[in-house]
């Protein structure tokens, strides 16, 4: 299941996308435009990228102050069809006034009024053919769900009471495989109340139980099991939909390369990052190592081996055993877009702070096959 759904997530995207770059050039991130305007070239999770990546999907349209690095003034941005998806208007970096998001189809997706960078009132959300859908209000600084409908029509919940049940889609690679996950609940003064769950859901509306929690009347998470990682946690999935519009005002850039666009190389970071604590015998030490891996066609990983191992021996049979405990790799292509055996190479850095901190980073992906 883990690996089926995953790999359909990857041929959706198609191979055309992957590498699109020429490695020699330097990427276009942004250039000007008519009117002391700047356009902006971003994938959709609003990374920027080369103007001529297949991953690119959304271009804003906006003035920007070169010295403070922000944006200023009206913006908009369009789809690759030329569709409108977003306004919004920046007073020097900092969101003021009415913000507004629309669905491919054009109609309106959601809409909100910012105040010194903070949303204000009521944030409501619309399905799209325009009926409502989800109205969270921010005059307080936690916000809280008001109303709910369902796909059906039906109001869920009203004045801030009722049943929530709320399906998104995982914006990046996840070990579990599945390409969505549901929230379920009680919603009490606009907060989650009692018992809630997660589930993961496939393509075929197939659900298995992710996570059950438990919230105090105030909409504080008391208990939290992962039953995947058979572990508690405390920080809980989000109930309210994303927007991931807030991180293009970070100007964030990622190469055009699949690995890197579909959160894998952030998902390896940050496995080897959960992996190690803090430890006072490793200090101010930068360094590289890489692992290659025999990669079967649907992305199973057969043989892997260090290969460039890390100057500190010690450390290096841990490295080893978190690199045996990733389940799975985008498989590469031909040039008919068709899976193939491959063996690939996996770099990282290193760095251990005065203080002992591990800090993995800067994953790459080398694929001997593909082209």
């Amino acid at each position: 299941m883990k690996l089926v759904n995953i790999f359909l997530v990857f041929i959706v995207i198609s191979s055309s996308a992957w590498g699109q770059v020429d490695p020699s050039k330097r990427d276009t991130l942004f250039e000007k435009a008519p009117l002391d305007m700047v356009r902006f070239y971003y994938d959709n999770h609003y990374y920027l990228v080369d103007k001529d990546c297949g991953f690119k999907s959304i271009e804003r349209l906006s003035q920007f102050i070169v010295s403070k690095n922000v944006f200023h003034g009206e913006f908009k941005d369009f789809d690759n069809k030329g569709t409108i998806i977003l306004t919004g208007y920046y007073n020097q970096g900092v969101k003021e006034g009415n913000f507004k998001a629309y669905h491919p189809n054009g109609k309106l997706k959601w809409e909100v009024a910012f105040k010194e960078n903070k949303p204000i009132g009521d944030w409501k959300y619309y399905y799209p053919d325009e009926k409502p859908m989800l109205t969270i209000n921010y005059d307080e600084p936690t916000g809280r769900v008001i109303e709910f409908w369902d796909r059906l029509g039906r109001q869920r919940v009203i004045a801030g009471e009722g049943n929530y049940q709320f399906k998104m889609p995982f914006e990046f690679y996840n070990e579990y495989g599945f390409p969505f996950f549901e929230r379920k609940g009680k919603i009490k003064n606009g907060l989650p109340a009692g018992y809630w769950t997660t589930n993961m859901v496939d393509d075929k509306e197939k659900k298995v139980l992710f996570t059950e929690e438990v919230y105090d009347k105030d909409g504080t998470l008391t208990e939290g099991y992962n039953l995947f990682l058979d572990a508690p946690y405390r920080i809980p999935l989000t109930i309210v939909p994303s927007n991931p519009f807030l991180l293009g005002e970070k100007l964030i850039s990622k190469p055009c390369k699949f690995d890197d666009y579909s959160g894998f190389n952030a998902y390896l970071s940050d496995k080897f990052n959960a992996a190690f604590r803090a430890n006072p015998s490793f200090q101010n030490m930068e360094d590289d190592f890489a692992y290659r891996v025999s990669l079967e066609k649907d992305g199973t990983p057969a043989i892997i081996t260090l290969n460039h191992p890390l100057k500190i021996t010690a450390l290096n049979k841990y490295i080893e055993i978190i690199a045996k405990d990733i389940p799975f790799y985008f498989p590469s292509l031909n040039n008919q877009g068709e899976p193939i055996e491959d063996t690939l190479t996996i770099s990282g850095k290193l760095n251990i702070s005065e203080a002992g901190v591990f800090n993995f980073y800067n994953f790459k992906i080398e694929r001997e096959e593909q082209r």
